[in-house]
């Protein structure tokens, strides 16, 4: 009897052929409960398409998505959450940057203690090993200040990788089609909405094949504007709550 999923996984993906079978296979490991796989792409002409087809045979709970939204992993993560059956969603990428052997503690987590939990590379015993210092300093100066100004209970608040609350996730009207900004609007929203989030430290590594699309500096204006969303609850004063309301739902 299948049993229906406790978890949904979702992994955008873009030309990633040579990570995937990894990923899927270190998941299939790590994972201690039942989960559904939504690999979400944006076109058919991806590379990553053909390995996915040869892996479906041994993936029962893979389920192959085109990108409905917007192109680029913010469109195809409102995607995944479209179609995402189970009551938790974890996001994690393609890139074996992320470590899956935390998924058991992000478990015990969600939703017993928080609404979001968030594996923090900039927290006390947190690492980021990339080879580029600017691509490390700005997210965590952002995550730095947010924490600063508002109270944030996370210092990596755009780090992609994050196990939600599917029905917190429901009840947020998401609205970035730009770069990875979802991830902030999800955490900005959260934060002023009163949502519970937790994190805990995580070490974050380099891919191993293959190149990042990700463009910072395209990304900066789109992740601004829930830089200051989230500034509507900080550390002086809320803002009311018909206007936290407007903004966020």
């Amino acid at each position: 009897m299948k049993l229906p999923p406790k978890v949904s996984i979702i992994i955008p993906v873009f030309n990633e052929p040579k990570n995937i079978s990894k990923v899927l296979a270190t998941l299939k490991r790590a994972v201690p409960v039942s989960y559904e796989l939504l690999v979400v792409y944006d076109s058919d002409d991806d590379t990553t398409l053909p390995v996915l087809s040869r892996l479906k045979k041994g993936y029962r709970n893979l389920h192959v998505v085109q990108n409905s939204i917007a192109k680029g992993p913010s469109g195809a993560l409102r995607t995944g959450f479209k179609y995402a059956k189970a009551p938790l969603i974890l996001v994690t990428m393609a890139d074996l940057c992320d470590d899956l052997t935390q998924i058991k503690e992000l478990l015990t987590i969600v939703p017993q203690k928080a609404d979001i939990a968030s594996p923090s590379r900039y927290s006390k015993g947190g690492q980021q090993q990339l080879k580029s210092p600017f691509k490390v300093f700005i997210p965590k100066a952002a995550g730095f200040l947010l924490r600063l100004l508002t109270g944030m209970p996370t210092s990596d608040s755009t780090n992609s990788y994050k196990l939600y609350s599917t029905k917190m996730l429901k009840a947020l009207k998401l609205q970035s089609t730009e770069s990875f900004s979802v991830t902030l609007e999800i955490v900005a929203k959260a934060h002023i909405l009163g949502y519970r989030i937790a994190e805990i430290p995580t070490v974050w590594r380099d891919r191993q094949h293959g190149k990042t699309n990700f463009n910072l500096q395209r990304s900066l204006l789109p992740y601004l504007r829930w830089f200051l969303l989230a500034m509507l609850r900080n550390r002086i004063f809320h803002a009311p709550k018909s206007v936290i309301k407007k903004f966020s739902l």
